[in-house]
């Protein structure tokens, strides 16, 4: 598994910089797509009705299938890190702003898709690993391989953190927008 090592290559101690991340992304993007055809190709049952359904694989998962997962796994918090420069910007806003509610509320309006909806689990996913709550970088948890440790440099999501640590206290705690918090409790 050339890959997991060309990964393990890029980190310090298990820690990983984002940058080295989407480097590995980019280098294995090609083999995800020839592989994911592959694998998605594997296992299918037609029923009588003549649709096609994808049966889960019996048994331990194949190479190519925690390569898979790797790669979906450090595919997702690139994905998260691309709101890092505008989440910094939030954070700027947030300070000239931060002792007025009305202004406030507007703010967090502005940003609840992010916090409350694509943002909502980002704590608890990535930095939720310690029972003393000493997490200090992010953890990726790739299931087929435990035995892999994964830390991305939390220096590279500061703002994201600090950002989340606001709007959550100010929408979950504070309740600043009761109205939409209620719509939302109820969605769910």
């Amino acid at each position: 598994m050339n890959y997991i090592y060309d990964l393990q290559k890029l980190s310090k101690n298990d820690i990983y910089s984002i940058s080295k991340i989407e480097w590995w992304l980019l280098k294995y993007s090609g083999f995800y797509k020839k592989i994911y055809e592959f694998v998605y190709s594997q296992h299918l049952f037609t029923s009588e009705d003549g649709s096609v359904i994808r049966l889960p694989p019996i048994g331990n998962p194949t190479d190519d299938e925690k390569f898979l997962e790797l790669y979906k796994a450090l595919e997702t918090i690139s994905e998260f890190y691309k709101n890092e420069k505008y989440l910094e910007q939030e954070m700027v806003g947030y300070q000239k702003i931060k002792n007025s509610k009305s202004d406030l509320k507007k703010w967090v309006a502005k940003n609840e898709n992010l916090g409350a909806e694509k943002y909502v689990c980002f704590l608890i996913d990535y930095l939720d690993y310690d029972e003393n709550d000493q997490e200090e970088h992010l953890i990726i948890f790739v299931s087929n391989l435990k035995e892999l440790n994964i830390y991305v440099d939390r220096q590279d999501f500061k703002n994201t953190i600090e950002f989340l640590e606001i709007f959550n206290e100010l929408y979950w705690v504070q309740e600043i927008l009761p109205e939409n918090l209620n719509r939302t409790k109820i969605e769910k």
